[in-house]
């Protein structure tokens, strides 16, 4: 993994858990968790998450946003239970129902994915206990029309479920549809700008912690792929409107634009974590999903520990 921007951030979160365990007044330090998107690169997210729940800071967070594969991370660490949530990655997402590229029409099955964390007991979400929370759950979407993002709170169970999978649903290669009050919403990276801008306009915070779940660019800000480039102008396009169509090709520069924006403030403090290039976006082995969980969960630790 690979650490940018102030390491106060650090430094906060773990003077906030100190008070917050002495039971002294920790009020003035608002921290919020970014948890962002990268399909199977998530398992930089639940490493992350894991360390965090371990050592202790699922509370210290006042807000949590998960954005696309960031948001069952997030959903489930707000009850401390990434542990548990953590299997559905391995044991459901490695699986050719959930993950297959060679299935043009719907490639990433999100309905699949939905009915793992509905799931009662095992590696299914509490939902209600999100609900319940201290730590507030947000969940980045697109509005599917215009590319606008959206940050959506839930309040029931059913408002949950629904603004996770369209925060996780990737119309270019899903063929699942997802309506929240008579509005269709998409995979929270597909956005224009990126939901870090509402984030910044929208949230009361002092310092912003943010896992990516994305590799560290240190050259020129990459274009997309051109497999995915053309798919979206060919196969795929009838699959989005325009607008939303030109916010995922844009959407890396959206990220970065925002990431300067936040960088820039002098009223927070912003940390970001990469990760370093371990594991492919559409990677189904197991095996190579649970060591860059380990690996990350590990790097985290000692981050924490230091």
């Amino acid at each position: 993994m690979i650490f940018e921007g102030d390491k106060g951030v650090i430094g906060a979160i773990k003077e906030k858990k100190r008070l917050m365990d002495a039971g002294l007044s920790h009020e003035h330090i608002k921290p919020v968790l970014i948890i962002d998107g990268g399909l199977m690169k998530g398992a930089y997210g639940v490493g992350g998450a894991l360390a965090l729940e371990e050592l202790g800071y699922t509370e210290v967070f006042d807000n949590v946003v998960g954005i696309s594969s960031g948001a069952p991370s997030a959903a489930y660490f707000t009850i401390g239970e990434v542990n548990v949530g953590s299997a559905v990655l391995w044991e459901r997402c490695c699986s050719k129902k959930f993950l297959n590229m060679w299935r043009f029409w719907n490639q990433v099955n999100t309905d699949y994915f939905m009915s793992a964390l509905r799931e009662e007991g095992g590696s299914g979400l509490k939902a209600q206990k999100v609900l319940e929370a201290r730590t507030k759950i947000y969940f980045g979407v697109a509005n599917f029309q215009t590319g606008e993002p959206k940050l959506i709170h839930p309040t029931s169970t059913g408002e949950l479920f629904t603004a996770l999978q369209a925060s996780i649903l990737m119309p270019n290669v899903s063929k699942d549809i997802i309506h929240l009050d008579n509005i269709r919403y998409a995979d929270g990276g597909f956005t224009k700008p990126h939901v870090l801008e509402l984030v910044r306009s929208e949230m009361d915070f002092t310092h912003l912690l943010m896992i990516t779940n994305q590799d560290h660019i240190e050259e020129v800000i990459p274009n997309l792929p051109l497999l995915e480039r053309f798919l979206n102008h060919t196969l795929f396009r009838w699959r989005m409107p325009h607008a939303l169509r030109f916010a995922a090709h844009e959407r890396w520069k959206e990220r970065m634009k925002a990431v300067a924006r936040m960088k820039e403030q002098t009223d927070v403090s912003c940390a970001l974590v990469w990760g370093d290039r371990s594991i492919r976006s559409m990677e189904r082995d197991q095996q190579v999903v649970k060591e860059v969980v380990e690996k990350s969960r590990l790097w985290w630790r000692k981050l924490l520990e230091e």
